[in-house]
């Protein structure tokens, strides 16, 4: 039976390796990888900005090139955050 020292240092193993694979398939498809750190509590400057210009559809491709959303996910989420921000 493995510690649990061993079962966190395989489970970190396993995630490196995941992503690597992740990694891999965004270099073949072409696509940039999603940045996961973004969040609508903290959004870029640059998509506050273009909904604060009333670009919502601009804001919603900018967003989806930051996370990787489909279309309809990104709406959803911009339509929020427009919200939030009283635009």
């Amino acid at each position: 039976m493995a510690s649990e020292a061993e079962d966190i240092q395989a489970l970190k193993t396993q995630v490196a390796r995941l992503q690597r694979l992740v990694e891999a398939l965004y270099s073949r498809s072409g696509e940039p990888m999603p940045n996961l750190d973004v969040s609508l509590d903290d959004p870029p400057a640059d998509v506050v900005a273009t909904l604060q210009a009333g670009k919502l559809i601009d804001a919603i491709k900018i967003w989806r090139a930051y996370t990787g959303l489909g279309l309809a996910e990104a709406k959803a989420e911009m339509e929020e955050l427009s919200s939030r921000l009283g635009l």
